[in-house]
């Protein structure tokens, strides 16, 4: 029986590229497109689960908002 984890992950366009991003373990990947960046993800993640003995944890509360800083 395998267990699962769901997690929470950022996912963001630089260029012509889409980041996917997990921030507990801090692993990320990349695709041309939204669902390749997760499937590549998807697959990061269980290599460094193998390899690691602590498990993740998922983010309980997630807030996403702008703020407005001033250029130097």
């Amino acid at each position: 029986m395998r267990k699962t984890v769901e997690v929470t992950v950022f996912v963001w366009r630089e260029g012509k590229w889409f980041v996917a991003y997990e921030p507990i373990s801090g692993v990320a990947s990349q695709g041309r497109t939204v669902e390749k960046a997760l499937e590549n993800l998807r697959e990061a993640l269980e290599l460094y689960l193998e390899e690691k003995e602590e498990e993740l944890y998922p983010l309980e509360r997630v807030m996403i908002t702008k703020l407005t800083i001033k250029k130097m």
